[in-house]
């Protein structure tokens, strides 16, 4: 059973073994020999421990037996040392490396809060970029952009980012320009999450027919919410096709976090908001921070959201 056991961590634990996401790294030679039994109390490299009988050793077979238990209980205790000290140095898909933030991977490779995973989870490896698990989200390192923004956003923003950038990663957004620019638009449209529904009543809307507003109380009913502020009975309708979620029905849903990410970083790729998307001015070569703001709402403030996304960029390293 137990040379078993030895033979798992074995595997798991080599750098270049075939599944080196769910590796382990070793915290010394002389922890890894041992969890490894090439450095047992008898000195036979990898022997297991029902490979030594009493004679030869000089020892009857009740001392046998206290050594055999001192053994197991040394191994033990070098597999829990080992599971615990793991980790360490792992990146998320920006090439940043871990802070342990709130919610995320903590920087020794244990479980952080709600949310976040363990370096044996399937997160990466040790070096270069990672690719992090799309069920969950990224909350590696938020740090740096969170404090790239004014102090004002930074609470939100670290409550709302490792979301935001779970969802690019799932949509397959990973140019750093384009991710940076995402961030900012949320920044500026719901301050980063902190305001998930407009502060006015939606009075100013009713009746508006570009916005698909053609029941009474439509105006206050589809008013803005999530992340980038979706407004009108249109972009609820939609969007609820697109989710196959009723945001007609229940327009609160759209400040669902799980949900407002989705159709920030979709709309956002796809053009579904103004026809504009985020290829038509970053990526590829371009990086048209100013003219991006079309996106979404065409000039507003564009120079306002570019400053924050090449702040955020900047961050990212």
């Amino acid at each position: 059973m137990y040379q078993a056991t030895i033979t798992t961590l074995q595997i798991n634990a080599n750098p270049g073994a075939a599944s080196p996401s769910v590796g382990m790294p070793m915290l010394d030679s002389t922890v890894s020999q041992r969890c490894l039994g090439l450095n047992n109390s008898f000195g036979t490299p990898g022997a297991p421990l029902s490979a030594f009988p009493s004679s030869g050793f000089g020892m009857d077979p009740t001392t046998m037996l206290m050594m055999q238990q001192m053994e197991t209980m040394e191994l033990m205790l070098d597999m829990m040392a080992l599971m615990l000290g793991a980790g360490g140095g792992l990146q998320n898909a920006l090439g940043m490396s871990n802070l342990g933030a709130p919610g995320g991977v903590s920087a020794s490779g244990g479980a952080g809060g709600a949310g976040g995973g363990s370096s044996a989870s399937g997160t990466g490896g040790t070096s270069g970029t990672q690719a992090f698990d799309p069920a969950k989200p990224i909350t590696a390192n938020v740090e740096n952009l969170v404090n790239a923004l004014d102090p004002g956003y930074r609470e939100a923003a670290r409550a709302n980012f490792p979301l935001i950038l779970g969802e690019c990663q799932k949509q397959g957004v990973t140019d750093k320009a384009q991710i940076a620019y995402i961030l900012a638009t949320t920044v500026h449209e719901s301050g980063a999450g902190k305001y998930m529904e407009e502060f006015a009543s939606g009075e100013a809307y009713e009746g508006r027919s570009d916005l698909g507003n053609n029941q009474p109380g439509d105006g206050k009913r589809y008013k803005g919410r999530g992340y980038v502020q979706i407004t009108g009975r249109n972009n609820y309708t939609n969007w609820s096709k697109k989710l196959g979620i009723d945001l007609v029905g229940n327009p609160d849903l759209a400040k669902k976090p799980e949900i407002a990410a989705r159709i920030l970083v979709e709309g956002m790729k796809e053009g579904s908001f103004t026809g504009k998307k985020l290829s038509d001015f970053i990526g590829g070569g371009k990086q048209d921070f100013e003219g991006a703001r079309r996106i979404v709402n065409g000039t507003d403030k564009a120079g306002t959201f570019a400053n924050t996304a090449r702040k955020l960029m900047a961050a990212m390293g």
